[in-house]
């Protein structure tokens, strides 16, 4: 059994925004998102998420259109439908087609965002197949043209899911970075953060193709170099919330205070370690996101009407039952927490 990557290509300003609002869908608001850890970027397609152990796909074909016809979102599944059938078939567990927009023939009620084959007005459905089968008829050569079966068809339209972009992309970094948020940032600084995402996603893609490669595994995919961690794009919204370099910056003075006044046998070093381990055990917790934030809010709610309140004060502000949801940090992470907000606010 093996996969062959068909064909890979270079991006456009367009495309790469769209793609990017296609991968912040499947971190953000797909109802796969918990599952998803990591994406692999124009491989098996334009995006695919998958689990830590790459086994399963969750594909997404993106087209930045804005008013996509029956008849080119038929031609549009094509990629998807060549996966559906492809020897990596059981691996894809989901496949979405994203797009920009779609023209008013396509569903019968035009405010859905959401959709799937069904929800289509009758003559469109019928463009949408005519196309999709013609297409993948003759594509590569007729590669695929013996897999073009009602059957395979039928059960391909059932599965797919077609989705409409936000108008506006920083959308999907407002819910990344929590709307509840009093720190959430301006409007500039959220294009600037989805800027950054797209930038490193597009660099992945126009990476030399791999076209003609073939792997015997989906996890070989992590072999090619065009991998994105969603873990690494949320470090990247907390870091730009907090205006910090967890890896660069130096521990907050406020902290640094407290770390003076324990005993001496105390390591310094290994408790800023643990501090930042716990945070960040906390804030990708999935199971449990909105611990975190009620956290954070409140932190945030404390320093904003007294800025210069000393830490271990604002730690006895805090709602007795907001710090015990938190079950991943301690006393001593959630200081070091409130030292590092506090710092941000300052900036």
């Amino acid at each position: 059994m093996s996969y062959t990557f068909v064909s890979t290509e270079k991006g456009t300003p367009q495309g790469n925004a769209a793609e990017t609002c296609a991968l912040l869908h499947l971190m953000c608001y797909s109802n796969d998102s918990d599952a998803i850890e990591q994406f692999a970027i124009d491989c098996f397609n334009d995006v695919t998420g998958m689990d830590a152990s790459c086994f399963a796909l969750h594909d997404v074909q993106s087209k930045a259109g804005k008013s996509i016809t029956p008849a080119k979102l038929g031609e549009d599944l094509v990629t998807l439908f060549e996966n559906s059938v492809s020897e990596f078939s059981q691996h894809f567990v989901s496949l979405t087609l994203f797009v920009g927009g779609i023209s008013p023939s396509v569903l019968s009620n035009p405010d859905l965002t959401e959709f799937k084959f069904e929800d289509m007005k009758p003559r469109a459905q019928a463009s949408v197949r005519e196309h999709l089968v013609s297409l993948s008829k003759n594509r590569h050569d007729g590669t695929f043209s013996h897999l073009v079966t009602d059957e395979n068809i039928d059960n391909f339209l059932r599965q797919v899911r077609f989705v409409t972009a936000k108008e506006d992309p920083i959308e999907y970094i407002r819910t990344l970075a929590h709307t509840s948020s009093a720190l959430l940032p301006d409007d500039r600084t959220l294009k600037q953060i989805f800027a950054q995402i797209r930038d490193t996603q597009s660099s992945l893609k126009n990476r030399a193709g791999i076209a003609g490669q073939s792997i015997e595994r989906p996890d070989e995919v992590m072999d090619y170099g065009r991998v994105m961690k969603g873990r690494d794009i949320k470090l990247l919204v907390i870091e730009r919330l907090l205006n910090r370099d967890f890896y660069k910056d130096d521990v907050p003075d406020d902290f640094m205070k407290y770390l003076e006044e324990l005993p001496p046998e105390e390591n310094i070093r290994d408790i800023i370690e643990d501090c930042r381990n716990e945070m960040f055990a906390q804030y990708f917790d999935k199971n449990d996101r909105d611990a975190f934030w009620a956290l954070f809010d409140e932190i945030v709610t404390i320093l904003e009407n007294n800025p210069e309140v000393e830490i271990k004060s604002v730690y006895k502000s805090i709602d007795i039952e907001t710090l015990k949801a938190s079950i991943h940090m301690d006393r001593r992470s959630k200081l070091y927490f409130i030292a590092i907000i506090k710092d941000g606010l300052r900036k």
